[in-house]
């Protein structure tokens, strides 16, 4: 692990290795989606739509149920992938799926901006465009062997 000092009275600043960077970023990012999630359950009429097993896609369905299941697994997959896979696979497979989620946040801002009780989820995926902004842009510059 580098250390780098600027003078005696600095703060150490330890290097970080570039998994460890992307990983850090998926677990924030699952935290949002909890948390956003959690909030949403305490808007209007949304335990009972719940109850009456509807979702914002339609009526709840296995298939439903597993594609929203796959929609959570893949994020969360990441955190402990971003650790253990090779750099070159790590590096696109880290921009592609942030680049996938980035655009399905985007989705969701654009048709719940309007609704004044989902302020708070636009907010949320407002800064989870902008975590998928920096998984893109730090696996991007992925540091190179010299």
């Amino acid at each position: 692990m580098n250390i780098k000092r600027t003078s005696s009275k600095s703060l150490t600043n330890y290097s970080i290795n570039i998994k460890i960077k992307l990983a850090a970023l998926w677990t924030a990012l699952m935290f949002l989606y909890i948390y956003a999630d959690f909030f949403q359950l305490m808007t209007p009429k949304k335990l009972e739509s719940m109850i009456n097993l509807e979702t914002p896609v339609g009526p709840t369905s296995p298939e439903i149920l597993v594609i929203f299941s796959v929609i959570l697994i893949i994020p969360a997959l990441m955190t402990f992938l971003s650790v253990f896979l090779k750099p070159q696979i790590n590096k696109w497979l880290n921009i592609a799926i942030a680049f996938l989620y980035a655009c399905i946040s985007i989705l969701i801002i654009v048709t719940t901006i309007d609704d004044e009780w989902h302020t708070f989820y636009v907010i949320f995926n407002f800064v989870e465009t902008i975590v998928f902004a920096i998984i893109i842009w730090q696996a991007w510059k992925w540091p190179r062997v010299e």
